[in-house]
């Protein structure tokens, strides 16, 4: 379980194969026991193996064919230590469990250090008004969703210390729906 609460970015060295290797300086994330969950751009992975400055996960078919993780990926990935009882939770509950991907439709520089973000493609059903959302990991704010389209609005701080700076428009990313609208919508399927 994670925040959404960006702790880091990390650089992709290699996607050879299953085994994705990432970079990072950020020492929060070694001396970790291996098989530690560490969301990667949202996605639970299991730490494999690490070194000096990187660190190695194995990537399943399942996690390639759901998620923004390949060859075509920005390079650049976002990175969270999983939430603990101790935690502040300053974002929302997050699994890592990443529900599709979808794209960059629109990204507008605004006065005053803030981007709005337009993304499309997205499963409308789950998308609610000043809802939260995770995008490539980041605990966000849906705004004015229509149809398949939202926005989410991205503070300075937010911006410089995740990977939205390294995307562009028709980027994928990563989208996780807040766990609470699809319980809601289990219980209601189940009655």
């Amino acid at each position: 379980m994670f925040t959404g609460i960006v702790e880091t970015i990390g650089s992709v060295v290699t996607l050879e194969n299953d085994i994705l290797e990432v970079k990072t300086d950020n020492k929060n994330f070694f001396n970790l026991e291996i098989g530690t969950s560490i969301a990667i751009d949202g996605c639970c992975l299991t730490l494999r193996k690490y070194n000096i400055d990187s660190l190695f996960f194995q990537v399943s078919d399942e996690t390639f064919s759901r998620t923004a993780i390949n060859s075509e990926h920005c390079g650049f990935v976002n990175m969270e230590i999983p939430l603990t009882m101790n935690s502040l939770l300053s974002g929302h509950l997050v699994q890592g469990h990443v529900d599709e991907v979808i794209k960059i439709n629109n990204i507008e520089k605004l006065e005053g250090q803030l981007w709005n973000f337009t993304f499309e493609g997205a499963n409308k059903k789950y998308i609610v008004d000043k809802g939260s959302i995770t995008i490539n990991g980041i605990s966000l704010t849906v705004v004015d969703p229509i149809e398949n389209l939202f926005k989410v609005a991205v503070i300075e701080d937010t911006y410089n210390n995740t990977n939205l700076k390294h995307l562009s428009v028709d980027d994928n990313v990563n989208v996780e729906y807040d766990i609470v609208i699809k319980y809601l919508e289990k219980l209601n399927y189940d009655n």
